[in-house]
């Protein structure tokens, strides 16, 4: 009796369990060269500062008067590529400093505007 509960219940059981064992993937790594990480690196001090002028309070005001959330807007600047990143935060940073700069944060809204437009997570430009 033992031995038909063994070889009915047991074996099936132990055969399913060596070939799953067939089937798991093992982790590979790999050096990262000094290369990666420093672009690695630049991307997200470019990303903090992107953020950092979207959270300001003018460019804040302007993203909610056009109907963006400042969340869409920090999700989208995260999947920039590496070319729209540098020159979205070089022509951020061309932009004159001080509290008189409010044709720059215009400017700065329009251009995320027109990023988010391309993409298509906002319909902005078609109601003109």
């Amino acid at each position: 009796m033992n031995h038909t509960i063994l070889a009915r219940i047991l074996f099936p059981l132990l055969s399913v369990c060596l070939i799953s064992l067939g089937l798991l993937q093992s982790a590979s790594g790999a050096v990262v060269g000094t290369e990666n990480a420093m672009q690695l690196q630049q991307r997200t001090a470019q990303i903090e500062h992107i953020n950092a002028v979207l959270a300001e309070h003018q460019v804040r005001n302007q993203l909610v008067r056009f109907g963006v959330d400042l969340q869409h807007a920090t999700l989208r600047v995260a999947a920039l590529s590496d070319s729209e990143l540098q020159a979205l935060d070089q022509r951020i940073s061309e932009l004159p400093a001080g509290a008189d700069g409010a044709l720059e944060v215009i400017g700065i809204v329009m251009l995320v505007l027109l990023i988010l437009e391309l993409v298509g997570i906002t319909d902005i430009f078609k109601s003109f």
